[in-house]
């Protein structure tokens, strides 16, 4: 084909081409693609995931701080990103002395945030929507949601609060946020059960002093299963470990620096409003020369209300004791 006869067929097509878009109908092959605005490759930057640890010490306790944040397009909506963040922060006490919430000596809080960023022309702005706390008695679960502005350098997110820049309640402060990935994978899940099951083993640990100074280290073994909806069976060991301070000084009674026992139990569970009526049914009591001085314990009964991976019990007199659950090796 002569260049004339070419060049005289794309004429023809340019024309065609023309016309059908003068006549309202639609041109054949792809159209011009919209260019992204500049908040959009900005966002873009964001989404993944990003870590945040913070470890510092305060009154005899270490306090660890993990957030893990995560950020991904919202639908519907190209200037703006959907973002979570789960907050884990573990207190442990430097001396091992129990805390009095869970009767352990450490604690864990978890709590989960919904957040939405919109870019500025500083950065971006950060608004906490929703939380939501893992059940805990060492958390009463209450948060006020916030706002922050941040700012990007490189495969870092300053993040700031407080003052001119966040929601102004709180003391000015900020913290660094590392890139870990750029996946714009789901939002993860909250990191805990939305119904645990009160069936299960449980357990329970305690250290005292008696009036002659020995120590007592007590654990109890919970078995709990479950008969009908309302009603409970359940059975738990429990090994008394008697020992002198020192650990050389005998004990006039065991002819020893240390003494064990163990005892079982029975017991069965009634629904009571939202929580449980326990009531010892029979017992297997221990045996030593130890325990022949000392009264017979009774019988006991106590109430129980679960909150998440914790047991409170009440028993009569008042005392408190709060089973965690436990995973036999």
């Amino acid at each position: 084909m002569s260049r004339r006869r070419r060049r005289s067929l794309a004429l023809a097509a340019a024309a065609a081409a023309a016309a059908c878009h003068a006549s309202g109908s639609p041109a054949r092959g792809p159209g011009p693609r919209p260019t992204p605005s500049p908040e959009q490759y900005t966002l873009a930057e964001l989404i993944g995931g990003w870590r945040w640890v913070h470890r510092s010490t305060e009154a005899g306790t270490t306090r660890v701080e993990d957030e893990q944040w995560r950020f991904r397009p919202m639908p519907g909506a190209p200037t703006r990103l959907a973002g979570r963040y789960v907050r884990t922060v573990e207190v442990h006490s430097d001396d091992r002395r129990p805390f009095r919430c869970n009767q352990r000596p450490w604690y864990r809080q978890r709590a989960v945030f919904d957040v939405e960023v919109d870019a500025t022309t500083a950065g971006f702005a950060i608004r906490e929507l929703a939380h939501r706390a893992e059940p805990s008695p060492c958390d009463p679960g209450e948060r006020r949601l916030g706002a922050y502005t941040a700012t990007l350098a490189g495969e870092r997110l300053v993040v700031r609060w407080g003052g001119d820049g966040g929601d102004g309640g709180e003391d000015a402060g900020e913290q660094t946020l590392w890139k870990v990935d750029r996946d714009p994978a789901p939002l993860p899940a909250d990191p805990w059960p939305a119904a645990p099951q009160i069936t299960g083993r449980w357990r329970w640990d305690a250290s005292s002093f008696d009036d002659a100074g020995n120590v007592h280290d007590e654990s109890e073994w919970w078995e709990i299963t479950r008969r009908s909806e309302t009603r409970l069976d359940a059975t738990y060991r429990r090994r008394v470990t008697v020992r002198s301070p020192d650990g050389v000084s005998p004990i006039a009674c065991a002819s020893a620096p240390s003494w064990t026992f163990d005892d079982a139990y029975v017991v069965e569970a009634t629904r009571e409003g939202e929580g449980w009526h326990l009531y010892e049914l029979a017992a297997t009591p221990g045996d030593h020369p130890c325990l022949r001085a000392t009264p017979r314990r009774h019988l006991d009964e106590a109430t129980a209300e679960q909150i998440g991976d914790h047991l409170v019990l009440v028993w009569r007199g008042k005392r408190r004791q709060v089973l965690y659950r436990y995973e036999a090796p």
